[in-house]
């Protein structure tokens, strides 16, 4: 099969086993729990139809996602929604149909109060105080995180009361994702020993507890699924029923960040009076969604054998000047037709990037050696489609 660069390539071997350490980690460790995919990471649908036969449920964290899970094949049930965005219609249908909603906002709680949904799953998000982790773990220690109610001023004891007040048989839970720089034990350790004190303070009784995502997966060295969910189950053990009340976890970089590689071409390479330019037909666009990275996992593949050189700057195809995607010392001289291939790069890249200059790319799936196409690049006229 010809594959022009750019393209994205997806291992199914590697998707299998990231898959396999967090759903393995679960049934050895907390029995009764849920592996739920976060699909804002990657909401390739072909990704998305997998995941779903594999029984792996939807976290979503807006309507569209929501009916993009439904498109591809997830039912109802099989869907977290999340988020402070919710439209009124599809949290309504949300609730009536037995998905699982963490409540992050007023306008949440007022649809609560409208809907009076009997039986549902209400999950409450919990702004967690930042004091609570050390300081190098997280990235908002001053002002601390967007989400969730606070505890301290009030805000959670209201929510909790207004799910009981308009909510008949709730069946509730706690959600307590957290953003994390480090994505360390501490940062799950933290979390899960907060949710243990407003257990106690509330005397609450859970159907559920989402820890939401934020984890490594799929690369050696960094802690593993097993580490994770053992160090939530020490906090929370003696304050919950393990078997009565359901884990909840939504990695999305750790399902698919690993498994996905990106694979460019040298199309120009000058001099410049002060650096030697390499131009590429992939771009931070396409895997560098927030541009902050400066360097990657990645691999050569030469037509034929150079020698090294000093520094190298290896560049984007925008008319952007700050499109660089990383400086390389004393590497092999690259020249036009040479590939340059990034790895781990699956996590808010594919979907991410936008028709900016040139179109989303190919994406490929390498299944036990045979590779199949599962998203065409986008052309011209599909373009203007989406225009009009």
């Amino acid at each position: 099969m010809l594959m022009n660069t750019p393209y994205f390539l997806i291992s199914e071997e590697k998707l299998r086993n990231n898959i396999f350490q967090f759903e393995n980690a679960l049934n050895k460790i907390w029995p009764n729990s849920v592996l739920g995919y976060s699909v804002k990471t990657n909401s390739l649908p072909w990704l998305l139809e997998y995941l779903q036969n594999k029984n792996i449920m939807a976290e979503v964290v807006s309507d569209e996602e929501y009916r993009l899970a439904k498109l591809c094949g997830y039912a109802d049930s099989s869907i977290i929604f999340n988020g402070p965005i919710k439209g009124h219609e599809m949290m309504k249908t949300a609730l009536e149909n037995g998905a699982l909603v963490n409540i992050d906002s007023q306008s949440d709680l007022k649809c609560i109060e409208n809907i009076k949904p009997e039986g549902a799953y209400i999950g409450i998000r919990v702004n967690v105080n930042p004091t609570i982790f050390k300081e190098e773990d997280i990235g908002y220690s001053a002002d601390g995180f967007r989400f969730g109610f606070s505890e301290g001023n009030g805000q959670f004891a209201y929510a909790l009361n207004t799910i009981n007040k308009f909510s008949k048989n709730t069946n509730l839970g706690l959600h307590l994702h957290c953003n994390s720089v480090t994505r360390s034990i501490d940062v799950y350790k933290a979390i899960a020993k907060y949710a243990a004190k407003l257990i106690r303070k509330y005397k609450l009784e859970l159907s559920f507890i989402d820890i939401g995502g934020g984890f490594f997966g799929g690369i050696e060295g960094k802690p593993s699924a097993e580490q994770y969910i053992l160090c939530i189950k020490d906090e929370l053990k003696n304050c919950i029923d393990l078997s009565k009340t359901k884990l909840i976890v939504e990695p999305g970089s750790a399902i698919i960040g690993s498994v996905v590689d990106f694979h460019t071409s040298v199309v120009d390479v000058k001099d410049t009076d002060c650096a030697r330019i390499v131009t590429t037909d992939g771009s931070r666009i396409n895997i560098d969604p927030l541009w902050i990275k400066n360097r990657y996992l990645y691999s050569i593949k030469q037509k034929k054998p150079m020698p090294s050189l000093s520094k190298q700057i290896v560049c984007g195809y925008t008319c952007m000047d700050h499109d660089r995607l990383m400086t390389i010392e004393e590497q092999p001289e690259l020249n036009i037709g040479d590939e340059i291939i990034y790895h781990r790069v699956g996590a808010y890249s594919i979907t991410f990037g936008g028709p900016f200059i040139r179109y989303f790319p190919d994406v490929y799936v390498n299944s036990d050696n045979q590779i199949t196409k599962v998203r065409n690049r986008i052309s011209e006229e599909e373009y203007i489609r989406i225009h009009t």
